[in-house]
């Protein structure tokens, strides 16, 4: 059996409270020298509830990813950096499950996001400006 490798655009299904929560990785693995290991920023993705407040930065629609049913919004202010190797092992053991790819331009208007969402990190701004610029 191959072992996972977390790659740019590519998505995983990750518990995340009650349900399963679908999450982008937003680039290659890199080198954190702030963790010591080779990291990928994963954002989640929720759907958008009645009478519930969510970021309106980034909407994503149903059917703009295999996984998505309902309109959907991006978690930025809950988006970490998580050690790629970490995620080759959950996804080996079961505790994460690879899905399809995000398409370009859906990966593109969420990395633009994280320019513009107020639920944005100092620690995620600074990940992206000096990993992923």
């Amino acid at each position: 059996m191959t072992e996972y490798c977390p790659f740019r655009k590519g998505t995983l299904l990750i518990l995340s409270g009650p349900v399963n929560h679908l999450h982008i990785i937003m680039n290659d693995p890199v080198y954190y020298p702030e963790r010591d290991y080779y990291g990928v920023l994963l954002v989640n993705i929720s759907s958008v509830r009645p009478g519930r407040r969510y970021d309106r930065t980034c909407l994503i629609e149903a059917g703009e990813h295999p996984f998505i049913r309902h309109q959907s919004y991006v978690v930025y202010g809950d988006a970490v950096v998580k050690s790629a190797d970490d995620i080759s092992q959950f996804v080996s053991t079961g505790e994460f499950s690879a899905r399809d790819p995000v398409d370009e331009i859906n990966y593109q208007r969420v990395l633009e996001g994280f320019d513009h969402s107020p639920k944005v990190a100092p620690k995620i701004k600074r990940f992206i400006r000096n990993y992923m610029k």
